[in-house]
C-alpha cells in the first residue's frame, strides 16, 4: 500500500466544464443556479462557495464528483447561507460539517450514495 496519494487530477473536459459552469454562473440574468456535477472535483473551489454567497445563489448542485468533504479549506458553511437545494450525491463524502444547521432556509439536502455513517446533530435545526 502506498504511503502518498496522488490527488486524482480532473481531465481536460472536466476542468472545461467547471470553467464554464463558474463564468456561466456569473453572467448578468443568470439562474439562481450553480452546477458542478461531473467536474471530477476532490474538493469544492472556493470560487464556488464565493460565488454562492456574492451572488445568493439558491440552488447548489456537486453531485457525481470525487468530494470526501463539504467543506475546503478556509471556507465556511455560511457562504451557503442562501442556499435551498444542496444536491451532494453520489460522492465519496464520510460526514458532514458539525454546523449543518446554520443553513437555515436549505429546504432539499441529497446526500444519496456517498459513505455517510451518521448526520451531525445541528440537522435538526433544519426547519425548512
Amino acid at each position: 500500500m502506498p504511503l502518498f496519494f496522488r490527488k486524482r487530477k480532473p481531465s481536460e473536459e472536466a476542468r472545461k466544464r467547471l470553467e464554464y459552469q463558474m463564468c456561466l454562473a456569473k453572467e448578468a440574468g443568470a439562474d439562481d443556479i450553480l452546477d458542478i456535477s461531473k467536474c471530477e472535483l476532490s474538493e469544492i473551489p472556493f470560487g464556488a462557495f464565493a460565488t454562492c454567497k456574492v451572488l445568493q445563489k439558491k440552488v447548489l448542485i456537486v453531485h457525481t464528483n470525487h468530494l470526501t468533504s463539504l467543506l475546503p479549506k478556509s471556507c465556511s458553511l455560511l457562504s451557503l447561507v442562501t442556499i435551498k437545494v444542496l444536491d451532494l450525491h453520489e460522492n465519496q463524502l464520510t460526514a458532514l460539517p458539525d454546523d449543518m444547521g446554520q443553513l437555515t432556509v436549505l429546504q432539499v439536502l441529497n446526500v444519496e450514495r456517498n459513505q455517510l455513517t451518521h448526520l451531525p446533530r445541528s440537522i435538526g435545526n433544519l426547519l425548512q
